[in-house]
């Protein structure tokens, strides 16, 4: 008997790359904006201050108020456009750069990420893995509503890579959206725990995620006793 085609899917941010890098460059971004167009300095020592002590959601908020800027709408929009927008200086991690090397032909390689469209996809094209994957999901595409862990994405892969006896391997790193839609559909999922990475200190029920790696080195070697 023939055994079901395996179909691995990737998540994007600090599982192929590592999202800080993109933070980084998206400061750099705005604080050249905030030079060119307020004659504002200092903003991204302070942004990336604040984000290393894990301040979320109100970063330029916050750095406008300590610089003694007018908190104006209008110009905290105009920030969070142009970090979204920018053309981010990231590159892909090596062992993910040798993993997929070593996957691509050999069985259904895809990419399911969540986020901002314009943002992912910006990602995406400077990482310069369009071609890696046959299948590439940005939930943002859709909506923020069909963020994982909705099961729109897996289930548009499924579809993508049927039929229903393939055997689909979710890789990615955030156990508070990660692994719940894929275990749901059967899926089998590996963590991938960089030690640089955003969610690495996060804990991971292991039934949710059975196996973890550091990285994708081994992820090929991995995937016979997955497969």
């Amino acid at each position: 008997m023939t055994r079901p085609a395996p179909c691995v899917i990737f998540d994007l941010d600090d599982t192929l790359y590592l999202e800080r890098d993109y933070v980084r460059s998206g400061f750099y971004a705005a604080d050249r904006w905030c030079r060119t167009t307020l004659g504002l300095s200092g903003v991204r020592e302070l942004a990336q201050e604040y984000f290393e002590a894990g301040r979320r959601g109100d970063i330029f908020d916050a750095v406008l108020e300590k610089l003694k800027v007018p908190r104006i709408d209008e110009t905290i929009k105009e920030l969070v456009r142009v970090y979204r927008e920018h053309a981010p200086e990231i590159v892909l991690a090596p062992d993910a750069a040798r993993c997929l090397s070593t996957l691509k032909g050999q069985i259904h390689l895809g990419l399911l990420t969540d986020g901002n469209s314009a943002t992912q996809w910006g990602k995406i094209h400077a990482l310069g893995i369009r071609d890696a994957f046959e299948e590439i999901v940005v939930t943002g595409d859709w909506g923020a509503e069909f963020f994982k862990p909705h099961l729109r994405g897996f289930r548009h892969l499924e579809r993508r890579f049927g039929p229903p006896s393939t055997r689909f391997i979710y890789v990615a790193d955030n156990p508070l959206k990660d692994f719940t839609g894929p275990y749901e559909l059967g899926w089998k999922t590996v963590r991938v725990k960089r030690p640089a990475g955003l969610h690495s200190q996060r804990s991971c029920p292991p039934h949710l995620a059975p196996c973890e790696l550091a990285d994708l080195e081994s992820l090929p070697e991995m995937l016979r006793s997955l497969t």
